[in-house]
């Protein structure tokens, strides 16, 4: 028990054979870290104040199947709003049947590079 009274749940992050299990998953080459191997990655700038926004996605989770005979892609809808100012920017992008972007847009804001990012210090 904790000094609050209250029982100490199990974190896998303090757990020792977890922390070893990440440290050997990193040296694979070309691995992906757990949980990240459906993580689809997007950087967006806010035309209002100029931040730069790194948005996830999970393939598994977070996509809409678009459906004529059988599945013919997927869409993914995503609202994004910053922490410099309050404004909502609302993106689609829409995959072919193998994950592949076809189409994107945004309202307000436009679509960045992750050196943009990186250079913003987010």
């Amino acid at each position: 028990m904790c000094p609050s009274g209250r029982t100490k749940g199990y974190s896998s992050t303090n757990d020792p054979a977890m922390s070893i299990f990440r440290r050997w998953w990193a040296r694979l080459p070309g691995a992906a870290p757990p949980g990240e191997a459906h993580a689809l990655l997007f950087y967006v700038r806010c035309d209002r104040c100029g931040e730069v926004i790194r948005v996830r996605a999970d393939r598994r989770w977070d996509l809409l199947q678009e459906l004529g005979d059988g599945v013919t892609g997927y869409s993914l809808h995503k609202d994004v709003l910053g922490i410099r100012c309050n404004q909502l920017m609302r993106m689609v992008v829409r995959f072919d049947r193998d994950y592949r972007i076809t189409q994107q847009e945004i309202e307000g804001g436009r679509f960045a590079r992750p050196s943009e990012y990186e250079a913003a210090g987010s």
